[in-house]
């Protein structure tokens, strides 16, 4: 009889499922023990893990990957309470993880409600990067550092993920959870979550939002016709620079920068040093990476998922823009595409 813990899919009919998670199921060998569940078979879900229970892995404990949108996550976690206990169980969620401090804040009260701290794990899979993991190894000489750059390029526009885009947008989409998790782990020089969260704690935007003087938006030429939304504030680029009020980093300028629809498509990790020299880690596509997060979560191992200190912190750290850009609208710029990040930068008003 296999031992391998039951791992059920909600969203199974998603692209995420399809694209990465079935995959890497099948290539970790889990084939016998993966139940798809879709919203349209949620009212049989407790028969069809039963089944497979009885078949297989039902000492061994289940695994929800919520493959879901947020807004349905506290649905699902009760569900699972509901039907299965909460013994034997962990629970993988999908960013984002809430949509802003307050909302996040709440989440993380209303799961602790149902499941344990140890019991979730929350995903990032640029987390499970080995090329993330090589910035970690290298030694520094941190006093000479001027800068740190970490930067996110697609080629790619939103694809038609209309109401995805339109609800998440590229704050929160890429800054809240990659590009402050690179950062976290680029500061921190570990995998830790609680070095990460220590290091998150740190960042601030110590700037005036409102002047524009360290957060650029902005939105490619083209979307407003694709969403069909004229009125749409949604940005497809952003730019923010942060501060670390550890003594190591006083002094070093961070900035954080994603977008869609530019030049090349690039995750850059650059460190810049005083004699003018500049180290480069390449982040690279990894289509294997979700199964080390598969497999980490299996093994209970948390340093490659994100705790809910560091979302609340991440969150934290841009409460100040969202609510700027909630009162205002006349610092978006729109880009061609196709442009560079440094153009995007360039442009006023």
């Amino acid at each position: 009889m296999s031992q391998k813990p039951t791992y059920i899919i909600f969203g199974a009919s998603g692209d995420l499922a399809k694209r990465y998670l079935l995959p890497a199921l099948t290539n970790l060998k889990y084939n016998d023990v993966v139940v798809p569940i879709s919203r349209k078979n949620y009212g049989n879900l407790k028969n069809l893990i039963q089944d497979v229970d009885n078949l297989s892995a039902g000492k061994a404990g289940k695994i929800f990957h919520l493959a879901i949108p947020p807004e349905g996550v506290p649905e699902a976690v009760q569900i699972i309470s509901h039907n299965f206990g909460r013994e034997n169980i962990k629970i993988l969620l999908e960013k984002p993880f809430g949509k802003n401090l307050d909302s996040a804040q709440e989440l993380v009260k209303y799961i602790d409600e149902y499941f344990s701290e140890e019991q979730i794990y929350r995903v990032d899979h640029y987390l499970a990067k080995q090329s993330l993991a090589k910035v970690v190894t290298e030694k520094w000489e941190k006093e000479n550092i001027t800068s740190i750059e970490i930067l996110a390029s697609e080629k790619i526009d939103i694809e038609g993920r209309v109401n995805f885009y339109e609800q998440t947008g590229a704050l929160k989409d890429f800054v809240q959870s990659h590009l402050l998790e690179m950062a976290a782990v680029v500061l921190a020089q570990s995998f830790e979550t609680k070095n990460r969260a220590q290091a998150l704690k740190n960042l601030e935007i110590v700037c005036d939002i409102t002047k524009h003087e360290c957060v650029k938006r902005g939105q490619y030429e083209g979307y407003l016709k694709e969403v069909n939304n004229q009125e749409s504030m949604t940005e497809t680029f952003v730019s923010l620079k942060v501060i670390s009020h550890d003594s190591i980093w006083r002094g070093v300028s961070i900035v954080l920068s994603t977008g869609k629809a530019l030049s090349e498509k690039l995750t850059q990790i650059k460190i810049r040093y005083k004699n003018g020299g500049v180290k480069i880690f390449d982040i690279e596509h990894e289509p294997r990476a979700y199964e080390r997060v598969i497999q980490a979560a299996i093994e209970g191992n948390h340093d490659l998922f994100i705790s809910s200190e560091e979302v609340l912190q991440t969150w934290r750290i841009l409460d100040a823009v969202q609510k700027t850009w909630e009162k205002s609208s006349h610092d978006l710029v729109i880009y061609k595409k196709g442009s560079t990040i440094d153009e995007v930068m360039n442009l006023k008003r």
